[in-house]
């Protein structure tokens, strides 16, 4: 009977780390898109399954533990990981789709056939400050997750607001 339960709980457990990764995905799709037709007035899907696959990977990397470490190393990691994506998706949309979703050749250090670039890895690394929040208030607030974030930056701890508790009437 315990082992039941326990198996029980193991399955829910998944389906919600499951449904909030769908959750992740969905907003980072959403919001990378509008700020690509915000900046630049048009967009690719491909970019916006960047973006999701970004903020689900933060939410991951979360769950995995990088939450131990202080914010700005976070957003680095963060950072890293959308440059990757950026540099995975821009080769597949150039060698399979023959679309340049974006040019940074006229950037300064541009790499990978203007795919990436220093300027744009620095715009994720802020990027993914609000990113790595966000996956921690739908982890906190909307999933019910146990702990209460807590983010270290320079020695000095900043926490989300404790949630409000729902009393039975």
């Amino acid at each position: 009977m315990n082992r039941k339960y326990k198996s029980r709980e193991s399955v829910n457990r998944w389906k919600c780390r499951a449904a909030e990764y769908l959750v992740l995905f969905l907003i980072g799709y959403c919001i990378y898109l509008a700020i690509e037709v915000t900046y630049r007035g048009f967009s690719y899907r491909l970019m916006g399954l960047s973006g999701g696959a970004a903020l689900m990977g933060i939410g991951i990397l979360k769950d995995l533990g990088l939450d131990e470490f202080s914010l700005p190393v976070q957003m680095m990691v963060g950072a890293v990981l959308i440059t990757a994506l950026e540099l995975y998706s821009g080769m597949y949309a150039l060698l399979v789709l023959n679309v340049r979703m974006w040019d940074y050749r006229g950037i300064w250090m541009s790499q990978c056939q203007g795919l990436i670039c220093p300027l744009f890895s620095f715009l994720w690394f802020l990027l993914s400050g609000v990113g790595i929040v966000v996956a921690d208030v739908c982890d906190y607030y909307l999933f019910q997750g146990e702990r209460r974030p807590i983010y270290r930056i320079l020695g000095k701890k900043f926490a989300l607001p404790e949630r409000k508790s729902v009393q039975s009437r």
